[in-house]
């Protein structure tokens, strides 16, 4: 019995020594300390034949399968002006909006963006803050942490999250508006510095905001000067409705969102022609892991880099221009219909290729080495007198690109002639860019 006793004191001291050991052990390995985010985009504007509310609902619904903790809306969530005259229009658009935020059970921030809060009649710096007010008065019916400002912070998991206010510039833009504009006032600047100050002990902070203020650098340096001297991680906005990866600046990620039912752009579902989600993992050392998905597949899409979508957008200026030329038809009034304007803005090659009914036209043709060919290369810069992602445009009327001679009787049948360009280049991945477009020998010419 005692030799028993003895082998069972010192099975219970190899026990507990054991006991001890592993605690130890886990104590050096605890789980991961990280929070994922969940982001949604914008649902306005909005494509008129797409309502953006059902892809936002399964958007997030698409979003909850991956377990996030917190939940950041880019802003845009509702309409301020288009089919809103009263404030019980807006609330009642507003009520359902951020009732799908609100159905998750999770903590949720937006970012106010310009549809949610300007007035009706354009007015840089309006003074009309009746849209604005209406926000406030329906956010106090939700969880957003919000309270007299329209710009506020939450922690969670000892993660900050700031929102800050783009718009308090109202009607601004830092890209298709006065953008020297488009600013923070000095009051959010120096809110902004006693929250970090508060918050500089935290894991890691994100900052939201709906417009990337960064696009007007003399604008947001003064904001980055701030944000460098705390744990900042990353910045997210929305606003143009593709995703753009503007890697990191000082240790801070740069990212604008993709739409999430809002107007998307006629291009390939990488280069930001779908509706989308976004998952970002992140820990005390930055970023783990940022994915994006369609949301009519839920499949995963690839980040798109800032260059490819600066080429992107210049491209699809350069086919905007397209309005000249059907101008220039309209007016005409004869049966040859030429382009003009196609030009490559890029600094690579582009190929251009064009579709029409073929019962539209006697014949059509290129005017290179081979006219018949069904596409043509552009070499970078070909056919352009200036060019950046913001606006494109030729030095005098060049001659023609592209010609058809339409059916005689084709204005007998229809008064419109449409057709459909697209431009392709190939930076890390092949990218194309579709414009619809409709000619008419009536006046208030038709885009599609």
């Amino acid at each position: 019995m005692i030799l028993g006793k003895h082998r069972f004191k010192n099975f219970s001291a190899f026990a507990m020594l054991s006991l001890l050991l592993s605690l130890l052990i886990s104590g050096c390995n605890p789980e991961p300390d990280f929070i994922r985010i969940g982001i949604v985009g914008d649902q306005y504007g909005a494509s008129d034949s797409v309502p953006p509310l059902p892809v936002m609902k399964q958007g997030v619904e698409n979003l909850l399968n991956y377990h996030p903790d917190i939940m950041l809306h880019v802003g845009d969530m509702v309409e301020s002006i288009h089919n809103i005259k009263t404030f019980d229009d807006y609330q009642t658009l507003f009520i359902q909006a951020a009732g799908i935020m609100e159905s998750t059970g999770l903590p949720w921030l937006i970012a106010l963006g310009d549809h949610d809060v300007v007035p009706p009649v354009y007015q840089p710096l309006s003074s009309d803050r009746t849209r604005e007010n209406w926000f406030m008065s329906c956010a106090k019916n939700t969880s957003l942490p919000l309270d007299s400002l329209p710009y506020y912070s939450f922690t969670l998991k000892g993660y900050h999250f700031i929102s800050l206010y783009s718009m308090e510039n109202l009607h601004t833009d830092p890209r298709w508006g006065s953008i020297f504009l488009n600013n923070l006032s000095d009051a959010q600047l120096t809110w902004l510095k006693k929250d970090l100050e508060a918050h500089k002990s935290a894991k890691g902070i994100v900052i939201l905001v709906h417009h990337p203020h960064w696009y007007v650098w003399s604008n947001w340096s003064r904001v980055h000067n701030v944000l460098k001297q705390y744990n900042v991680k990353a910045v997210i906005a929305g606003h143009y409705h593709y995703d753009q990866d503007d890697g990191e600046i000082d240790g801070i990620r740069y990212l604008v969102m993709g739409a999430t039912g809002g107007y998307v752009k006629q291009c390939d579902a990488h280069s930001g022609g779908t509706s989308m989600v976004g998952i970002i993992d992140l820990d005390k050392k930055g970023i783990k892991n940022i994915q994006l998905f369609d949301i009519p597949g839920d499949s995963l899409l690839e980040l798109t880099p800032r260059q490819s979508m600066d080429r992107i957008q210049a491209i699809e200026y350069m086919l905007d221009n397209l309005s000249w030329d059907i101008m220039r038809f309209s007016q005409s009034q004869n049966d040859t219909l030429r382009l003009i304007s196609l030009a490559n803005p890029i600094d690579l090659p582009i190929q251009l290729s064009i579709e029409t009914n073929s019962s539209d036209f006697k014949v059509t043709h290129w005017f290179t080495d081979f006219p018949t060919a069904s596409f043509i290369m552009l070499n970078p810069g070909e056919r352009i007198g200036w060019a950046n992602y913001s606006n494109i445009g030729q030095w005098g009327i060049l001659p023609p690109l592209w010609e058809g001679v339409i059916q005689q009787n084709i204005f007998e049948k229809s008064r419109k002639i449409p057709m459909t360009i697209s431009v392709s280049f190939t930076d890390n991945r092949t990218r194309v860019i579709h414009k619809k477009i409709v000619f008419t020998h009536e006046k208030g010419t038709h885009h599609e």
